[in-house]
Order: structure tokens, then C-alpha cells, then sequence
């Protein structure tokens, strides 16, 4: 009898290494969860499943980042955004090879609803994480306008922009103090202005003339803009025009 509880006791982990084993294997780092991810994406098989399984695997991202916020592991909620952001760079590949417009418009929906967690995980880390989270925000939500503008031109780009803005600042909405005027409305697009403290970019009362010239490119006249991140000025990117 003594021998049977020894034998449990032996093979029965105790509660915190336990909780290291399961963090272990759930980790996104871990072999497991990279073997899963794998299959999942690999059976997807058309480009529209592979994209909605990639934006599963990066809200997945952000729920943990959440739960390691609210426990202050400001270390582990930079490295979960990472994650994500690599994520949503090979989904955004992806979007590069179709151009239909009811998954665009789904990845456009779904990149809104992580910008409101991302908001979250911004209230309950400090002030040198919140400009890492700030930065992701900016990458991700630049990435997908650019697919937008191809496909549905200026005006989605506009649109997406002004919801992407109710999220960052609530309460603003077109022609507000931190709008960028465009042809045909005015782009919402000034995140490190808005709920979650100060950023790079300024881009406040920027009017942008057309929709790219013989590089694609956008041409910005006057105010203070950094160039949106992932382009350069010119060549496809961004021409800024006086400062």
C-alpha cells in the first residue's frame, strides 16, 4: 500500500509543474501547435479556407496576448504580437494572389475586430509595450488597406480606414480633428492620436491627391507623414510632398 501512494506520488506532476508542462505545449512556439497549425492550413487547401484559417490562427495570438496582459507579462504579450503580425504578413501574401472581394471584405471585417482587442491588450500594459502594440496596429491595418485600394479602389480603402478609426478613437467619425482628407471623403487614419498614446506617424490634415501615379504610389502634399510601413517613398510607396 505505502509502495502504491509512493508510485502516485511519483508519477502525479505537482500543480506548477504541471501548469509549465501545459503552457509548454500550448505555447505558440510549441512543436505541437505548429504541427496542428501546419495541417490545418494544409488542408484548407483553397486560398480562401487558407486565409480564414491564418486569421483564426492569429486571434488566437491575441486571446493569449490578453490573458498574459492581465497577468503583466509585458514580454510575452510582445512576443505573441510578433506572432500575430507574421501571421497576418503570410495572409496578406495570400491576399496577393486573388482578387475576389468577399474575402477580402471578410479579412477586412476580422482585422476591425482584432484592432478592438488589440485596444484591450493596450489598457493593461505599460506605456513601452503599448508602442509595440501600436506600431503592429499600424503595420497590419496599412497591409490590408493596400490590398483594398486594388481591388476596391479609394473609396473601400476610405471606408476601411473610417472603421478602422471608430475602433482607435471612438466617438470620431469622418472630418474630425485627426482625419486625412482624400479624394471624394475624408480617411480616418491617425492611430498613435488616438486611444492608446502618442506614435511616429503624423498624418493629421494631409490631403492626398490620386490614387498613385505611373508607380503606383500616392502622392501626399504638405502636414508631417512618415511613410506608411512596408512602402518607401516612391516605387509603389508613398511621395510625400513638403513637410
Amino acid at each position: 500500500m505505502v509502495l502504491f501512494f509512493f508510485s502516485i506520488s511519483l508519477f502525479t506532476p505537482k500543480p506548477s509543474k504541471a501548469f509549465d508542462l501545459q503552457e509548454t505545449l500550448t505555447s505558440e512556439n510549441s512543436i505541437i501547435v505548429k504541427i496542428q497549425e501546419g495541417l490545418q492550413y494544409f488542408f484548407a487547401f483553397r486560398v480562401e479556407n487558407k486565409v480564414a484559417v491564418l486569421d483564426k490562427q492569429a486571434e488566437k495570438r491575441l486571446v493569449m496576448a490578453q490573458g498574459y496582459a492581465e497577468n503583466g507579462d509585458g514580454e510575452r504579450v510582445q512576443n505573441l504580437m510578433q506572432s500575430y503580425l507574421q501571421i497576418k504578413e503570410r495572409q496578406n501574401n495570400l491576399l496577393g494572389k486573388t482578387d475576389d472581394g468577399d474575402v477580402l471584405g471578410a479579412v477586412e471585417e476580422r482585422t476591425i475586430e482584432q484592432q478592438k482587442t488589440m485596444e484591450e491588450i493596450k489598457n493593461k500594459i505599460d506605456d513601452d509595450g503599448k508602442q509595440g502594440v501600436i506600431d503592429i496596429q499600424e503595420q497590419v491595418v496599412n497591409q490590408v488597406a493596400e490590398r483594398i485600394v486594388v481591388v476596391n479602389g479609394t473609396e473601400g480603402q476610405t471606408e476601411f480606414f473610417n472603421k478602422v478609426e471608430h475602433v482607435w478613437a471612438p466617438g470620431t467619425g469622418p472630418g474630425g480633428e485627426t482625419g486625412v482628407v482624400i479624394e471624394g471623403g475624408t480617411m480616418q487614419f491617425a492611430p498613435g492620436t488616438s486611444a492608446g498614446g502618442s506614435s511616429g506617424t503624423d498624418i493629421q490634415n494631409v490631403v492626398v491627391e490620386g490614387g498613385g501615379g505611373s508607380g503606383g504610389g500616392t502622392t501626399v502634399e504638405g502636414g508631417n507623414q512618415g511613410v506608411a510601413p512596408g512602402t518607401s517613398s516612391g516605387g509603389g510607396g508613398t511621395t510625400i510632398v513638403g513637410e
